[in-house]
């Protein structure tokens, strides 16, 4: 058992150091055929990433849909987007698909929502929402829901509507309670959905958790730095991102900033900048452990000057593990076997009562997959091989460390 635990913490020395090493951005292709854009979704699965739609510095919009590949670190054009041409759409994906939809096209905003499937390489038109249609609103695919609200339509709006993929079907649910905006940051986090800042009669840095199953929302810890809007974001391993967007000035920070938000803690903390000035709507997607940056403009005052940005990059997410010392149980805790094909076992230390434990096992998204109680054990046998997160709850504490299913 001793040198089993010293392996362990020479494996976490390990990681530590190659997280600090790895906290850098490394620049990647840029997408061809300058399909510079602002407001372009990008989505990650099956390892490649995505690049769809988007508006140009003279206004004008795209239907063009791109696949990149990390490994050749190259583009490929796939057929248009079905849809039609537009910017200042949005899209998330869940389960091995992307969804997106709503944004302005031709003059005219739409209240439709799209199905890509990577393994068909197809598009499917699902049921519009029976809302007012809008562009740069909120949208979180999660928990086999599609959660889409606030934005711009006649106005700003604060409104929130649930889509059931299992059943193809729109609800209302209640308000965002606070100001009504558009272009907020947004992402989904283990049972909750979480949406703020954004820009309505003003810039905000306020921050909410929506609670689906009581329809009811909750004001948390604020961004604690100046509002923003039209950045882009993504949750990986039970933890919120939020990158880049413009400031309280409506025009590029001097930095482009990156948040962390630990739903655990309620709080933000701040990680290295891309490289540059912020920038206005980029797109992003997370493949394997990296987020890849690409896009947007660059606003600065007072010039009022306004520039494509060409630039792509790439940062090594394994560096966010949290280290939290109120709660680090990494040194503590024994995980065997890792990796393993069935049983992961949790050596406790000696002082834990094993009745207050709870074990959970997520996936990267965050999904919650497999839950056991009051034991130190957990059966992962009929999950896929992949990368897992294992979650442990203690006393009302939490933390967690990477699996492997074999």
């Amino acid at each position: 058992m001793r040198i089993y635990h010293t392996l362990i913490s020479s494996l976490f020395l390990f990681l530590i150091a190659n997280m600090v090493k790895a906290q850098t951005w490394e620049q990647v292709s840029s997408p061809p055929n300058n399909f510079f854009t602002d407001h372009t979704f990008g989505f990650g699965l099956d390892g490649m990433g995505y690049l769809v739609t988007g508006t140009d510095l003279n206004g004008n919009i795209s239907n063009d849909f791109y696949q990149y590949s990390p490994t050749s670190d190259s583009w490929t054009q796939l057929d248009d987007f079905p849809g039609g041409a537009r910017g200042y759409a949005i899209g998330d994906t869940w389960d091995g698909k992307a969804y997106f939809g709503f944004g302005l096209g031709n003059g005219l905003a739409f209240n439709d929502l799209w199905v890509f499937d990577p393994a068909l390489q197809t598009w499917e038109r699902l049921s519009d929402c029976p809302c007012e249609a809008r562009l740069h609103p909120a949208l979180v695919a999660h928990n086999n829901k599609i959660y889409m609200g606030l934005g711009g339509g006649n106005g700003n709006l604060k409104d929130w509507w649930i889509y059931d993929i299992m059943t193809d079907t729109w609800s209302q649910g209640a308000d965002l309670p606070a100001a009504p905006r558009h272009h907020p940051y947004q992402f989904g986090i283990g049972e909750y959905v979480y949406a703020g800042f954004g820009h309505g009669d003003g810039i905000f840095n306020d921050w909410y958790q929506y609670d689906p199953q009581n329809d009811s929302w909750t004001e948390v810890a604020s961004l604690p730095a100046e509002g923003r809007v039209a950045g882009t974001q993504f949750s990986y391993n039970g933890k919120g991102y939020a990158l880049s967007g413009e400031g309280e000035s409506h025009s590029a920070m001097d930095e482009g900033e990156f948040w962390m938000y630990d739903p655990i803690l309620d709080e933000w903390s701040q990680l290295p900048s891309h490289p540059g000035t912020s920038r206005w709507a980029p797109a992003s997607f997370v493949i394997e452990d990296e987020v890849y940056l690409f896009n947007g403009t660059r606003y600065l005052l007072p010039s009022g000057s306004n520039t494509y940005i060409q630039e792509a990059f790439k940062y090594d997410l394994n560096a966010t593990i949290s280290n939290n010392e109120d709660f680090n149980t990494i040194e503590k805790i024994t995980i065997s076997p890792n990796p393993t094909t069935e049983y992961v076992n949790i050596e406790l230390p000696i002082e834990w009562d094993i009745q207050n434990l709870t074990l959970k096992v997520l996936n990267l998204e965050g999904k919650l997959l497999l839950k056991s109680v009051a034991t130190n054990s957990i059966n992962i046998n009929d999950l896929s091989q992949g990368t897992y997160l294992l979650e442990w709850e203690y006393q009302g504490k939490t933390d967690s460390q990477i699996i492997i299913k074999n």
